[in-house]
């Protein structure tokens, strides 16, 4: 920054702290009015830090037509910006406001310097200027302008409907501080904002799928080994077989002789004659022929 540009910043900020002295930001709002400017001597620009991740407000005034402060070319839906007043001392040929000692926000004729704060924030693919309440936190965000459409460079801003640029006027001069200016009361404002929001639903839970039960093959247990029951013997009848009847040997008539004729017999070569009888079965199962000597 050079010394004119030092010597600026200064002055500004000795006039703001005059201005306020003690007395209340509300009392303060009223010492200022405020000037019609021409629209087309301003850029508002989308500037980008955090290596493009983020943007910030950067307003650019064309004050003397020496050179140009801005250039643009379209890029889409969008407008790209090209900030020349880097490329040379733009002392009085170009104003640059960065902050909120530079620009703030005015609605129905009335400061909102200290109820609300102009910030640029990324959101669907666009990029948004708004007013973000710092004191009622439940008030909705206003939305101010949008780049339509989103980039990592310097962008255009295109104000809303209803919204223009004015000067900050003190004792009937203007200075340099930027008002973002809406002819409506906060309140109609904050309604509107109110309306465009998308209806809050609450999700339901997500469903569970019913999972069908998996058939399982019963388990099956191995067998257990039991003791055998020992039943008591039966007691069998001893097998009773029939009496062998032993049959009685018939009688035979036999003669009885004395010795002395057997002896007789046998010296003269006389033998017995011998007749077989019937097998007679004896007790031990021996069939016993009886023979029966005849004479």
């Amino acid at each position: 920054m050079n010394t004119s540009s030092r010597v600026t910043v200064a002055a500004l900020a000795t006039l703001t702290a005059a201005s306020f002295g003690n007395v209340s930001p509300a009392s303060a709002a009223g010492m200022f009015g405020q000037q019609e400017v021409d629209q087309n001597k301003f850029a508002l620009i989308a500037s980008p830090y955090a290596n493009g991740n983020a943007h910030q407000l950067l307003i650019v005034e064309q004050i003397s037509n020496a050179r140009p402060c801005w250039s643009e070319s379209q890029a889409g839906s969008m407008t790209a910006i090209n900030p020349l007043l880097t490329e040379f001392d733009f002392t009085n040929i170009c104003g640059r406001s960065i902050d909120s000692n530079g620009y703030s926000l005015r609605t129905a004729g009335e400061d909102q310097n200290w109820k609300y704060s102009l910030r640029v924030a990324k959101k669907d693919n666009d990029i948004l200027l708004l007013g973000s309440p710092t004191s009622d936190r439940s008030a909705p965000e206003l939305l101010i302008g949008r780049v339509r459409g989103n980039t990592n460079g310097f962008a255009k801003i295109y104000l809303e409907p209803g919204w223009r640029l004015t000067k900050r006027v003190y004792n009937g001069s203007p200075v340099g501080h930027i008002y973002l200016t809406n002819d409506q009361t906060i309140a109609s404002l904050n309604a509107t904002a109110l309306a465009a929001r998308p209806p809050i639903t609450t999700p339901l839970p997500p469903v569970k799928p019913v999972t069908p039960p998996v058939a399982t093959k019963p388990e099956t247990k191995p067998p257990v080994a039991t003791k055998p029951e020992t039943k008591p013997p039966v007691a069998s009848n001893p097998e009773t077989k029939p009496p062998v009847s032993t049959p009685t040997q018939p009688q035979t008539n036999v003669k009885k002789y004395p010795w002395w004729q057997f002896w007789n017999w046998g010296k003269k070569g006389v033998q017995p004659t011998s007749t077989t009888q019937a097998p007679v079965p004896s007790q031990s199962g021996t069939v016993v022929v009886p023979t029966t000597l005849n004479y």
